[in-house]
């Protein structure tokens, strides 16, 4: 047997999950596993009191087309047994996910109209009822019709009085709709399973700001009660005997208790409640912090629940998304390679040790990119930024990433690794060379990052494929990491600023100028600028930070996290678990390209615009600003070449020089460092009619930029019954828990000093403390004896 609700008044509404209706089922009973269509029918006449002979009757079955716990429900036009049977069949078999049969009946008179006059239809009833079913086709695009109160004892009535009655019907008094509320309790409201009917009454509760107790909870029958004392508010629901559904069999009283609302906590509004509620909130950010569920959940209830069950149904809402961190680890692979499959040209790289299964390796780290991100690398600029940050999450670890950038400045996740250890000299060199040989190739590039020694020594060893003497790698250094990396002896706010504005200039004279104020204001400072990163047979090595000693290999690029930061683009990372950082960067970096394409689609090509939006801006402001600078001298070194002087209106000169045979420069070093022409140079186009469009560096062409973001994602199946067969070997995680909470406290005590901490000094450091105690005792002990003597 299984349940079927019958619904003949009211009008169907799209609610959260789809079609819902706003009031309650008219009839409801158990019907039998081998019910005919024309059964239900003569059973839907008897229940209902619909008139057989005066009326037909259209049914519509709501019909879950949603999967697993997600409901979305949509109208079922049933008209023949084979539809009713395969419905009867789904519902049975719980395929649908949803174990009642909720049917929406609609009565047709069986005489369409009446003539009083020939050729001529009166104002029926049936007009009032079309026009409010095409009001509603409108809104639910579903055939639907809001039959009025009055319409109960239509059967008793006669014809003319029907006539009568349906002539001074109107639009507005024919169209009864009502809000439809999926928090309503009401007698006869059957639930799926007892944790709907768990959420409801408390979703009910904590809408109406009231609170309840449970009297009984069981399998069987579920009993709740008003929490104030005085309030008589009582409801009892129970299940059928197959426990295919749950029914509030009797509600008792009303709520007479206070429901002012504070703002405050809810007794009713457990963590396990709101993880439920954001879900979607975190598949969309990854993650998100115990005081934006606050928020989120404070829109919704206007309560705030405690920030220690904010974070709770955080963690909760992350193990019912990504599943158990251990188990996770089960899924890791085979949705990589789902992934690759989907995706060809998707490189994964695995960092693990030998098990007792040769069937199973211990993990210990994986890196992957994606195959569009490696695709639209290519038509990237020769610069890409390095950087890591801690997972915090249960085993905890490091995240690495490598950025690229495109014509636009922004930036392209390219290469992505998670690691069980700290990150270190082998990590490091793990990720970089398989990055080299399997990501980016042999194309020259200029590294950004910070100074860690575990990145520095790849620049120095030959045989990492990032060795700076062979031309095929530059390294530099990100300046805000720099500012941070600043001795905290002499940091101060004036000092940073000021080292960022030096390492940011492209001209020789500021850039001394800078270093000068830095060595007035600070002498120390200035002697660790000066030293750091220096090898031990140099001077100084200014090219690793400042912009005028680059030599042009940065592109201008100062910061590895400049305006646009790496992190941003996947917030929540740090306490995720590791399969699902996977699966966070591979749908963010879909949501990347796809926008992106979407705004660089704008660019007009077909126009013959040669250079991204940005370059091209800048170089219409350099034009208008070239405009009032004013040659001053020409000097021919040579047939193919001349030195020009270029003075601006502030009378500062500037020699430009021209040349097919090199590139061409400034003493700004705006073209040299950018490859963007400044406006000294574009002066001299102006005054030699030359087309300055030949001295713009082609990693800033239109189609390089539409080419970037061009590659398609294609998302893997959702189910991981559908991943394609994995017959590698399985990663098993190495289960060392992170140390997490705060600090212990010193159980030496402010007498000990801190190098007694130490296991070899552990014996002598009692001794000394118990000297010390034996002492004041003896002290103390003969005062006592000094006072007695003198009284």
């Amino acid at each position: 047997m299984f349940p079927i609700s019958i619904y003949t008044e009211g009008a169907v509404e799209n609610g959260p999950m789809g079609a819902t209706y706003n009031k309650p089922p008219s009839a409801s009973y158990p019907a039998q596993d081998d019910i005919t269509f024309d059964e239900l029918k003569r059973k839907i006449f008897e229940l209902t009191g619909i008139n057989e002979d005066k009326n037909s009757i259209n049914v519509n079955a709501r019909w879950n087309a949603g999967t697993g716990a997600s409901h979305c429900f949509v109208l079922l036009p049933i008209c023949e047994n084979s539809m009713w049977r395969m419905l009867v069949e789904k519902t049975l078999s719980s395929a649908s996910g949803w174990s009642i049969v909720e049917l929406f009946v609609e009565a047709i008179p069986n005489s369409v109209c009446t003539q009083n006059d020939p050729g001529e239809k009166s104002h029926s009833i049936v007009e009032c009822t079309e026009k409010a079913s095409e009001n509603s086709t409108q809104e639910n695009g579903l055939f639907n019709r809001n039959r009025r109160e009055e319409n109960q004892e239509e059967p008793l009535l006669g014809e003319k009085a029907k006539e009568e009655e349906s002539q001074d019907l109107t639009d507005d008094e024919s169209i009864d709709i009502k809000p439809y509320d999926e928090s309503a309790l009401y007698e006869g409201r059957l639930f799926d399973s007892l944790d709907d009917l768990r959420r409801v009454v408390r979703e009910y509760h904590i809408k109406q700001n009231r609170k309840f107790v449970t009297e009984h909870s069981g399998p069987v029958s579920y009993i709740v009660k008003c929490m104030d004392p005085e309030c008589g508010w009582r409801l009892h629901a129970a299940s059928d005997r197959d426990r295919s559904y749950y029914q509030i069999k009797k509600i008792k009283g009303e709520h007479v208790c206070s429901n002012e609302a504070n703002g405050e906590d809810h007794v009713n509004m457990s963590y396990e409640f709101i993880s439920q509620l954001i879900l979607d909130l975190i598949r969309k950010k990854g993650d998100a912090s115990p005081k934006e569920i606050q928020e989120f959940v404070y829109e919704l209830y206007r309560c705030t629940p405690s920030y220690s069950k904010a974070y709770r149904a955080k963690v909760l809402a992350i193990t019912q998304l990504f599943g158990e961190w251990k188990e996770s680890y089960a899924n890791l692979a085979p949705y990589l390679n789902a992934i690759q499959v989907a995706n060809p040209g998707t490189k994964v790289e695995w960092l693990s040790d030998s098990a007792v299964d040769p069937n199973v390796r211990l993990f210990r780290g994986v890196a992957w990119a994606f195959a569009p991100a490696i695709e639209g690398f290519k038509n990237c600029r020769p610069v890409i930024s390095i950087d890591s940050t801690k997972l915090c999450g249960k085993y905890g670890g490091r995240m690495l990433i490598a950025v690229a950038y495109d014509a636009e400045g922004q930036l392209l996740p390219l290469a992505f690794a998670a690691i069980k250890d700290e990150e270190d000299n082998e990590s490091w060199s793990w990720f970089m060379h398989w990055l080299r040989q399997e990501v980016v190739g042999s194309r020259p590039l200029c590294v950004i990052s910070d100074r860690q020694d575990s990145i520095l020594s790849l620049f120095d060893q030959e045989d990492s494929g990032w060795y700076t003497g062979t031309g095929q790698a530059f390294h530099r250094y990100c300046s805000r990491y720099l500012c941070e990396s600043i001795p905290c002896t002499f940091k101060t706010v004036d000092l940073v600023r000021l080292v960022q504005w030096v390492s940011s200039q492209n001209q020789l004279r500021k850039f001394r100028l800078g270093m000068m104020r830095i060595m007035e204001t600070n002498r120390e400072a200035y002697n660790w600028l000066v030293k750091v990163g220096t090898k031990p047979d140099e001077e100084s090595a200014f090219h690793l930070w400042s912009l005028c000693e680059d030599g042009g290999y940065r592109y201008g690029i100062m910061a590895a996290n400049g305006k646009e930061s790496i992190f941003n683009l996947f917030p929540g990372i740090q306490e995720l678990p590791i399969p699902a950082l996977v699966e966070l960067t591979f749908v963010k970096s879909a949501e990347t390209f796809a926008r992106k394409r979407e705004v660089t689609s704008k660019i007009e090509v077909e126009k013959q615009q040669l250079w991204s939006n940005k370059v091209t801006a800048i170089l219409e402001a350099r034009r208008a600003k070239a405009s009032q600078h004013r040659i001053v001298s020409i000097q021919s070194q040579s047939f193919l070449q001349e030195e020009v002087e270029v003075e601006t209106r502030t009378e500062v000169k500037h020699t430009v020089r021209v040349g097919d045979d090199q590139r061409s420069c400034c003493s700004c070093q705006k073209p040299q460092l950018t490859g963007i022409p400044c406006s000294h140079l574009l002066a001299f186009c102006a005054f030699r009619s030359i087309n300055a469009n030949y001295l713009v560096d082609t990693a800033y062409g239109a189609r390089r930029i539409l080419a970037t973001w061009a590659p398609q994602f294609h998302h893997p199946p959702s189910s991981p019954d559908e991943w394609p067969e994995y017959m590698g070997v399985a990663y098993s995680p190495l289960c060392k828990l992170s140390k997490r909470g705060r600090r212990k406290k010193n159980v030496w005590g402010p007498s000990v000093p801190e190098s007694t901490k130490r296991p070899d000094q552990l014996q002598h450091a009692v001794a000394a403390f118990a000297s010390k105690l034996d002492t004041a005792k003896g002290a103390a002990h003969q005062l006592v004896l000094d006072t007695t003597s003198e009284s």
